[in-house]
């Protein structure tokens, strides 16, 4: 069985899709593959702003996607998950990293670390600037060595939607 956590911008793509609702049956009904939510990921997804009435629907949307695909499969944030991160962001930071600690890419390195302490198999994501660039790719697989922990995989949109396409 493959454990899954999804990055915030997968949840709004899957939104974005004509047939969305069939893609998360497809998601739901498929044993082999649990989503994992994660209290940071649903966070940043309830904080998007509700400024127009499209924004508005979206950010209902989006949650309702989240909701229906996580189901009761919903990780807590931990301190050691904290402390996981913060070693990531260091390290990272180090090898040429530029963002700032309280920036999006504290939620990126929150999510990888509870996808690494919780054994998490895969991670999805589409963000190439923080969650998947270079020097964090760098900071996870050198801190989780460290640690003698294992790197979840990493995987984009497309892979998802092209897994899922197949068992439609």
């Amino acid at each position: 069985m493959l454990r899954v956590i999804f990055d915030t911008n997968i949840y709004g793509f899957l939104f974005l899709e004509k047939d969305y609702e069939m893609l998360i049956k497809t998601i739901n009904k498929d044993k082999e593959f649990i989503v994992y939510g994660y209290e940071k990921v649903r966070k940043e997804i309830r904080d998007i702003p509700k400024t127009t009435t499209l924004s508005k629907k979206a950010r209902i949307g989006i949650l309702k996607v989240y909701d229906k695909i996580t189901g009761s499969h919903l990780l807590k944030n931990s301190l050691k998950i904290n402390r996981l991160a913060k070693k990531y962001y260091d390290y990272y930071k180090r090898e040429g990293g530029t963002y700032g600690w309280d920036t999006s890419i504290r939620i990126d390195f929150m999510t990888v670390a509870c996808a690494t302490i919780e054994s998490l198999d895969l991670v999805y994501s589409e963000d190439k600037k923080t969650l998947l660039n270079k020097h964090a790719l760098k900071a996870y697989n050198h801190i989780n060595m460290k640690e003698n922990l294992r790197t979840p995989n990493f995987l984009k949109y497309d892979n998802l939607l092209l897994k899922l396409r197949n068992l439609i």
